[in-house]
């Protein structure tokens, strides 16, 4: 009885086609959600599955009917269409100058003008990893680099890719890819790309990983031809299949650190103009104040602030920013930074000594 209870908790549960096309999009949503086969994705209390199905909470889900009808794990479902990204390109992102024009001269340029680099027999770029501390905002750049570009985008995890099951993880890379270029031309931005393509001569890597990278570097030779550009994103990019990195693929390479000073004062003027503040915020003492504080660390203390503020009926005030961050530390540590700078060397083929006085490029969102 035991096993034939397990046995039938195992099998996809699929919904009547009669009945699910009468639902609504929130109520589908919910049902998405209590299924879904990643358990950090599914309702953590009873109480929140009941708010959910009484409309207290909103449920956000990209599951659809069909795959809902036919019980589709979310690997099995098909890859998100890429989105067109029409916004505000690199004016939305503050600070940074220094590598923004490094990535027009080296990326955006070569990508506008192919037939002209061509002549001169300068390669076309078909990705490039950006790399760094978390919290930095390799995802964020990442979005506004296509806006910039003017390319469609899409977004991947690696979990929308990779699957238990034998090949099926080749095969979402193959789909992913065959979808980019249909809808061409797209961006293809990878986060946590060290977790779907991780070193293949590491001691604990599954040969169904080895084969993901093996699919990965098939699908990444000549992209650039097809009209797609790849985009990795990565803490660690020294786990990262070496051949990944190599010529012809993810062969530019862009650190996202910490913001300099210039930057956290650009980032505090983002994250507060459209907010109720005092007049004459002192950005600068702000900026002092918040050394080696990532973009994420000054967004909480522009939230925090916003927060006291509303509780008090009163604008944003210098008094209520330097209360918070006194009371918010950076979350990385001295050691921490210490350790990224060390592969940012490593990247770079510098020694650590060099590193030491070189001025940082830009902020990080």
């Amino acid at each position: 009885m035991v096993d034939y209870i397990l046995a039938e908790r195992n099998k996809k549960l699929k919904l009547s086609k009669d009945n699910i096309y009468e639902f609504d999009d929130q109520l589908l949503n919910v049902i998405a959600k209590s299924l879904s086969y990643d358990a950090e994705n599914r309702f953590q209390t009873a109480q929140e599955f009941i708010k959910a199905i009484d409309g207290e909470v909103r449920v956000e889900h990209q599951s659809t009917k069909r795959e809902i009808l036919s019980g589709l794990q979310p690997n099995e479902a098909a890859i998100l269409t890429p989105t067109k990204k029409i916004g505000e390109g690199f004016s939305a992102v503050a600070g940074m100058e220094e590598l923004k024009q490094q990535m027009y001269e080296e990326v955006i340029e070569p990508l506008h003008h192919p037939e002209e680099y061509q002549r001169y027999g300068v390669t076309i770029p078909n990705g490039m990893l950006l790399y760094g501390p978390p919290g930095c905002g390799k995802t964020f750049f990442a979005k506004h680099f296509a806006e910039e570009l003017g390319f469609n985008f899409m977004c991947i995890t690696p979990a929308t890719l990779k699957s238990r099951y034998v090949n099926a993880t080749q095969e979402n890379i193959a789909r992913m890819f065959k979808e980019a270029e249909d809808n061409a031309p797209t961006v293809i931005f990878i986060d946590e790309m060290n977790e779907l393509v991780p070193n293949r001569d590491s001691s604990d890597v599954h040969e169904m990983s080895k084969s993901a990278v093996n699919e990965m570097l098939a699908q990444m030779d000549k992209t650039g031809e097809k009209g797609v550009f790849i985009i990795g994103a990565t803490n660690y990019p020294n786990m990262i299949d070496p051949a990944i990195l190599r010529a012809g693929r993810l062969d530019k390479k862009f650190y996202i650190g910490v913001p300099d000073t210039e930057a956290r004062v650009a980032l505090f003027r983002l994250y507060l103009e459209k907010r109720p503040y005092d007049f004459g915020l002192d950005y600068q003492l702000l900026a002092d104040m918040t050394k080696n504080y990532v973009s994420a660390d000054i967004q909480l203390i522009v939230n925090d602030a916003s927060r006291c503020a509303l509780r008090q009926h009163c604008k944003i005030t210098m008094e209520i920013l330097t209360s918070v961050i006194t009371n918010i530390q950076p979350s990385l540590s001295a050691n921490e930074l210490n350790k990224y700078e060390c592969i940012r060397a490593m990247m770079n083929g510098e020694t650590q000594s060099k590193t030491k006085n070189r001025p940082r490029i830009g902020f990080n969102v």
